[in-house]
């Protein structure tokens, strides 16, 4: 677990759809100790497929 990271960069209370999405993406790549939800996971592969960008892919 990354610990600093966590610190810095909490889970913002009450987060809307985009600010989890942003906060999980962003500690995929900080921090290995727990995956994406699913469900969330799902949502980011839909919203890429939508917008056409499927270059990047969500861990």
């Amino acid at each position: 677990m990354n610990l600093e990271w966590h610190n810095k960069h909490p889970m913002p209370p009450r987060p809307t759809l985009e600010k989890r999405i942003e906060w999980h993406l962003d500690h995929a790549k900080n921090c290995a100790c727990r995956p994406i939800p699913p469900t969330l996971k799902t949502k980011i592969q839909s919203l890429r497929k939508s917008s056409g960008n499927q270059t990047k892919r969500a861990t």
